[in-house]
């Protein structure tokens, strides 16, 4: 059996408002592939914020993607899980 880990890309397109940075956002919070503290600081801006937390913001690093709630700028993340970097 082959133990080594192997590299898979993955891309998301879609139209806006579809749910790309969601998806991208909630598979690196299940993966556990987020600095550690993110995904508490980001819950604990929602809550200063009185905004409900979405995975989004997780990706969302720009005010103005924020405060519209849209992502404007492109990102590239790199997750791992136990057979996959």
């Amino acid at each position: 059996m082959d133990t080594c880990k192997k590299d898979m890309n993955i891309v998301i397109v879609g139209h806006v408002d579809h749910g790309k940075s969601t998806v991208i956002g909630r598979l690196l919070a299940d993966t556990g592939s987020l600095p550690q503290g993110k995904l508490e600081q980001i819950k604990e801006m929602c809550r200063r914020n009185s905004k409900p937390f979405e995975y989004a913001f997780l990706l969302d690093a720009l005010k103005d993607e924020r405060a519209q709630g849209i992502t404007i700028d492109i990102a590239r993340c790199f997750f791992r899980t136990e057979k996959r970097e």
